[in-house]
């Protein structure tokens, strides 16, 4: 007589223990993946909140110094642990805000993990692609937002002559 047997074997407690771990691991990396995905558009939408405040700080400003004609960049007394003294737009050429700070230099809460970075770029008026070593009315204003070495977004804009904020066309460039 044949015996019959209840239970299972090893090799099912064996393929079944397989199959459960590789469910496990591929639902792991699908949530990991997820959450991946949240940080990078929650850093992309706070660093494009930031860009553009200081892009909307920057481009109402003058074109150039309103006091005299004392070249490119930050002039003598505007430096200092605040940009209360900028004036004009070329004054924010090269600032490195990390962490991003307002105008008065207090702390942007809610923002320390990310940093700004500004360019501001001599153009040429026959093509706003190509730069210029000289003055002639345009400016390109590029406000990039970092989480570590990461660039998170970009916001590019140009500024050209004329009254303060006139003129100035604005393209916005998020990395996705």
């Amino acid at each position: 007589m044949m015996r019959i047997r209840s239970g299972f074997s090893q090799i099912e407690v064996v393929v079944s223990t397989i199959i459960v771990g590789v469910l496990m691991v591929s639902s792991f990396s699908t949530i990991a993946a997820s959450r991946r995905s949240q940080v990078y558009e929650s850093d992309e939408v706070r660093g494009l909140a930031i860009a553009e405040a200081l892009f909307a700080e920057i481009a109402p400003l003058p074109m150039r110094e309103p006091s005299c004609d004392c070249g490119y960049g930050v002039e003598t007394g505007e430096a200092g642990a605040n940009r209360l003294n900028f004036d004009d737009v070329d004054d924010y050429s090269s600032l490195v805000d990390s962490p991003p700070k307002a105008r008065n230099g207090t702390a942007c809460v809610g923002y320390t993990d990310l940093s700004r970075r500004v360019a501001i770029d001599l153009m040429t008026t026959a093509d706003w692609n190509a730069t210029s070593a000289t003055y002639v009315g345009v400016y390109r204003i590029t406000v990039t937002v970092l989480r570590g070495n990461m660039e998170v977004c970009r916001v590019v804009g140009y500024r050209t002559s004329g009254s303060p904020g006139s003129n100035t066309v604005v393209s916005v460039n998020s990395l996705n």
